[in-house]
């Protein structure tokens, strides 16, 4: 279904500890969203992030609710760590941990030195038939990096000028958004199917519409308030509390 990659890479969505980065003060941020799928209340994200000296470190959670909560048992915890240059996002380590009732599930990403990620799940279990090889896509961030580098706060100058190459340990997914409305507060792009999708996937559709809708603050810094993208069960939106 359309919103099925894109929901894993906002449920990865961060709640940050302290940055690596020597020599410099990190800067902290703190949110969290409320998500939901055609009005109706699926879940709740939050993080706390903090970057300095080129260095970010991030943890964060999601929550099922509503009727989702009760359908889907889940919390999911995730942590990552990386440099980051303005928008550009080089991720060193990255782990998700998927936690039900009777069910415990983790996956880790370590990046070699060519940004290459190296996928370890426990329990183990085997790639299936069309998953796009890990050793291919070199360049590419983790899920947890992409929903902070979507939905953190940035700078006018940085608002609106982002292009992430997401890998999700099975499939390759394109994200993309570099169309500000003249209002300054509008931005628009595209989520895109990259690789490791099935070829009735690809046929059905590849390129959805997102929107981020922004508040300005007072120091000019622009701030997401709100996330919304089409699916299968009506518009989803991810919204600031």
């Amino acid at each position: 279904m359309p919103h099925r990659p894109i929901t894993r890479v906002l449920a990865c969505v961060l709640v940050l500890v302290l940055a690596t980065a020597q020599g410099a003060r990190a800067a902290e941020e703190s949110a969290a969203f409320n998500v939901s799928f055609g009005g109706i209340r699926a879940g709740v994200l939050a993080f706390r992030g903090e970057d300095g000296g080129g260095s970010y470190t991030v943890h964060g959670s999601a929550r099922a609710s509503g009727l989702l909560g009760a359908l889907f048992d889940a919390e999911i915890d995730t942590v990552a760590q990386g440099r980051v240059s303005g928008n550009a996002y080089s991720p060193r380590m990255a782990r998700e941990v998927t936690a039900k009732p009777d069910d415990r599930r983790e996956r880790r990403y370590d990046f070699t030195a060519a940004g290459v990620p190296q996928i370890t799940n426990t329990p183990a279990r085997d790639p299936r038939p069309g998953d796009a090889p890990a050793a291919r896509q070199a360049g590419t961030v983790d899920t947890t990096t992409a929903a902070y580098a979507i939905l953190r706060d940035r700078p006018a100058a940085l608002a609106c000028d982002l292009d992430l190459a997401v890998f999700d340990g099975r499939k390759r997914h394109r994200i993309v958004f570099d169309r500000m409305a003249a209002d300054g507060l509008t931005c628009t792009g595209t989520y895109s199917r990259v690789a490791g999708f099935s070829a009735e996937e690809m046929s059905e559709q590849r390129d959805w519409p997102l929107t981020l809708t922004y508040a300005r603050l007072p120091d000019g810094t622009l701030r997401v308030e709100r996330l919304s993208f089409p699916t299968s069960f009506g518009t989803a939106r991810v919204t600031r509390r």
